[in-house]
């Protein structure tokens, strides 16, 4: 399956990262693997709370959850992918010797949404999500969660290089120089 935005995200990241991390992609991002984020160290059916897109790690710990969506914008997946990275605390693969990273004190999350695709005209998709966005911030940090910030992004496609460079910008700032 072709996932054009997630590729772009992926490249623009991967470019402003500068070796203050390692960006770790799932397939449609690039990469050869799913992400999955579990509920502590055991890897199993019953501790699996989602896969993710993208995912930045540094010294052992997972300091950036990165999710694009270009199939649409319902705010019930919106927030469910980020309670249940809320709620995960690590991530568990194989391409990491099989060892569990935990999250960071202090996580990112961040949602990209295909704006290209969403932002019709007439509709309100823009002001919800940014009221979606100001709300989680408002929360944030939950009780029993390491994410610290939220951020959601629309980007208006691929040929969108401000839309990208303002992700990547967020992203950079975040993490430590």
């Amino acid at each position: 399956m072709h996932h054009p935005l997630h590729f772009a995200v992926a490249e623009e990241l991967q470019q402003q990262l500068n070796g203050r991390g390692e960006l770790i992609r799932d397939a449609a991002c690039g990469g050869k693997q799913h992400l999955p984020l579990f509920i502590g160290t055991n890897k199993g059916s019953d501790t699996r709370m989602c896969e993710v897109d993208l995912l930045i790690v540094s010294e052992g710990q997972v300091k950036v959850i990165i999710e694009i969506e270009e199939s649409g914008f319902l705010p019930t997946k919106i927030c469910g992918k980020f309670l249940q990275s809320a709620i995960a605390t690590h991530f568990i693969h194989d391409s990491q010797a099989g060892s569990a990273l935990p999250y960071d004190n202090h996580l990112l999350f961040v949602q990209v949404l295909d704006g290209s695709s969403i932002l019709k005209q007439g509709t309100h998709k823009d002001k919800q999500a940014k009221l979606i966005e100001q709300k989680i911030r408002s929360m944030l940090p939950l009780k029993g969660s390491r994410i610290t910030d939220y951020r959601l992004f629309f980007v208006q496609g691929v040929e969108d290089r401000a839309g990208l460079k303002s992700v990547s910008v967020v992203v950079s700032d975040f993490l430590p120089s």
